[in-house]
């Protein structure tokens, strides 16, 4: 690829056609913009790679490898004086295969160079000395012919900064855990260790001869691996090449490809008469702000599971403009979709539409009032998004660290521990970004917190489906993200919708077969919140926490049945029988335990249940739950009379507890575990 001879020349510039790998890297310097993702390949693209690698290992196979596009960089990158300048490419598209391939290649080189070549018999030593490792290590990982000045340094390929002096230091094989910092970042180390172990496993399976004849073989099929190469000079040609790269179906998610469209967007409106103020780079920018918070989003605990696109489908439920959502869906979709009023299934199709009527006017009986203009709609909704994307960080993360409200974290934590957050997420996320915008008070947010509790616990428990109302509390954050409401409003809507969504409460507490009835996990939160209140109410009780308490926390927090479900040692009459039976399963019947005791607990009648059972053993009187202590200081004997009482007590606690009447609710669902510990 190299062209003239030393002094100023410059390597040829790639062309848009396609290229070894080997080209690819001969005479070029590679960086990945801060705009771009983080690596996020895992083992699964790992081994497939290393299988395709395999494949095709010793045959005279070409291999397409997929399609790169290079953004082409002003300054040459100095060289030696024996070596023509090399040119300076940043990577659009292309940069988890390129960079797997160069921790690959360092793996190969690091194996290599451990043979102990005292121990090679000549013929090994002729294959051993014929592997160009050394060549292979120049072209793609460091170049010694590259002069290191302040702006670059000897590597071929430089990462964002976050994540290029790990990079570095895995090149280097001097890795500093402790410096690790991001998914992405350890990614990089296990992708190198990946390779550098597969390796070491087939030098076991093979003599040392044939280990020797692969590795070549190996250095030679990723040499000669092929790409389509596009090369362009301005971040607008990058666009229209990656949109036309995603519309042939390569697996990009929906972000990425509303990145491209948007930056394709904002090339089409520019004109040279009248030049935008709003430009690719910042579409740019606020996409790799978006990628930066979706790499804290995967460390927190709470919302680790949720994807990119999920949380855009969140944001554009919240924020498109229904009456045009509407429109799309008449249009555009089949029957089926006209019905989702939300259009989540086909969230990226509306966006594209949307933004293309705004951009060309073709439909004037839906924009011609419209307020924002389609450059001026791309500002809006990219700098929305970026917000939706940061308030989903800082609500996985609120409490774990820094200045935090804890009665707004006691919130979180339930909301969270009762694991419905699909059907409430665009709602958390718009009332976050009016009170982040300083629309919303903080006590106001408290309650809006408090009252999707009640909602996902008061309404989902007495359904059997769990998407059952969530198109009306998807339109109420879109009316609070479209409009302007106050605080009070908001509330008002919100009781409005739980009131009209919830079932009997009551009935379903009351049913004698609520055991089967309500969900193991809302049952144990039901009891576990009971269980704060008489301890706040009445003192005692160990630690206490209530994500533990809602999932299947085993032996933390069970429950078990007062009054036993087998009958076999209980030596009841025939019509005591009948009534255990119909009463065995009511909530009244139910306390919290811990897994050992329940163990030992199981099937005894009561009265050993309450008092010390064996030497050894603990009854309900020594109990880690104030409400079981409190069942055997209050009743000798066990059955209909004491089950019916007790439920009525629970029924109580429960009607105020998720009362909408904030002056009913807030004494017991304000009770936070650091008040009663």
């Amino acid at each position: 690829m190299a062209s003239g001879s030393a002094g100023g020349e410059t390597t040829e510039k790639l062309e848009n056609t396609d290229y070894t790998v080997g080209e690819l890297f001969d005479g070029s310097v590679f960086h990945i913009p801060d705009y771009q993702r983080f690596y996020s390949w895992e083992q699964s693209e790992w081994s497939d790679l290393w299988q395709d690698l395999y494949n095709i290992l010793d045959t005279d196979k070409g291999h397409y490898l997929g399609t790169v596009i290079c953004r082409a960089e002003q300054r040459s990158v100095q060289t030696a004086d024996d070596t023509p300048n090399y040119r300076g490419y940043g990577i659009v598209d292309g940069q988890q295969r390129l960079t797997t391939l160069v921790l690959l290649v360092r793996a190969i080189g690091s194996v290599y160079a451990n043979i102990d070549e005292t121990e090679l018999s000549v013929e090994a030593r002729k294959l051993y000395d014929a592997i160009p490792a050394e060549e292979h290590r120049r072209r793609f990982v460091i170049d010694q012919r590259i002069r290191e000045v302040r702006s670059q340094n000897q590597f071929k390929l430089h990462l964002q900064d976050d994540d290029d002096e790990v990079f570095r230091s895995v090149l280097k094989e001097d890795v500093d855990e402790t410096a690790v910092r991001t998914p992405s970042q350890r990614r990089l180390i296990d992708a190198y260790r990946y390779y550098r172990e597969a390796l070491e496993q087939r030098q076991t399976e093979s003599s040392l001869e044939e280990f020797l004849h692969e590795l070549t073989a190996l250095l030679r099929t990723i040499q000669s691996l092929r790409l389509i190469v596009y090369t362009v000079d301005k971040p607008e040609e990058a666009t229209l090449i990656f949109e036309s790269v995603n519309d042939r179906g390569i697996g990009l998610s929906n972000l990425d490809k509303t990145k491209s469209f948007l930056m394709h967007s904002v090339y089409v409106a520019d004109s040279p008469v009248d030049p935008l103020t709003f430009s690719i780079d910042t579409v740019q920018q606020r996409f790799g702000q978006i990628y930066r918070w979706m790499q804290d989003i995967s460390e927190t605990d709470r919302v680790a599971d949720l994807s990119e696109d999920q949380i855009q489908r969140y944001h554009y439920i919240s924020n498109i403009d229904r009456s045009l959502n509407a429109s799309y869906l008449r249009s555009e979709t089949t029957r089926r979709n006209k019905t989702l009023r939300s259009g989540a299934p086909v969230y990226l199709g509306a966006i594209k539409w949307h933004f293309t009527n705004l951009r060309t006017g073709k439909r004037p009986d839906l924009y011609e009032d419209y307020p924002r203009d389609c450059i001026e709609e791309i500002d809006e909704y990219t700098d929305s998004l970026t917000r939706y994307y940061s308030h989903m960080e800082t609500i996985g993360s609120y409490g774990s660290s820094g200045d935090y409200d804890p009665a707004l974290n006691w919130e979180l934590q339930k909301i969270f521990a009762l694991d419905r957050l699909g059907n409430f997420y665009p709602l958390l996320l718009t009332i976050w970004d009016e009170h982040v915008d300083g629309d919303l008070s903080r006590d106001s947010l408290h309650e809006i917190l408090q009252l999707i509790e009640v909602a996902s616990f008061r309404i989902y428990t007495t359904v059997s489906r769990s998407d059952t109302g969530r198109g009306t509390f998807y339109t109420l954050a879109n009316d609070i993200a479209t409009g302007d409401p106050s605080a009070d409003w908001m509330i008002g809507k919100l009781k409005k919708r739980i009131r009209s969504k919830q079932n009997d409460f009551e009935s379903l507490l009351r049913n004698p077969n609520a055991y089967e009835r309500i969900r193991y996990k809302d049952l144990r939160y039901l009891l576990f919140s009971y269980e704060l209140y008489l301890r706040h109410r009445d003192g005692g009780g160990g630690e206490t926490n209530i994500q533990q308490a809602a999932e299947n926390a085993g032996n933390d927090y069970t429950l078990d049945h007062i009054w036993p479900q087998d009958t076999s040692k209980l030596q009841l009459s025939e019509s005591e029988a009948e009534i255990h039976e119909e009463i065995k399963n009511s909530l009244g019947n139910l306390t919290l335990t811990t897994g050992p005791r329940n163990s030992s607990w199981k099937n005894r009648p009561y009265h050993e249940k309450k008092d010390r059972i064996d030497e050894g053993e603990s009854g309900y009187l020594n109990s880690d739950f104030t409400m079981t202590r409190a069942i055997a200081r209050t009743y000798d004997e066990w059955g209909q009379t004491q089950i019916e009482e007790r439920l009525d007590d629970i029924v109580e606690f429960a009607q105020k507890r998720w009362n909408l009447d904030a002056a009913v609710r807030r004494p017991k669902a304000d009770i936070r575990p650091s008040e009663v510990e």
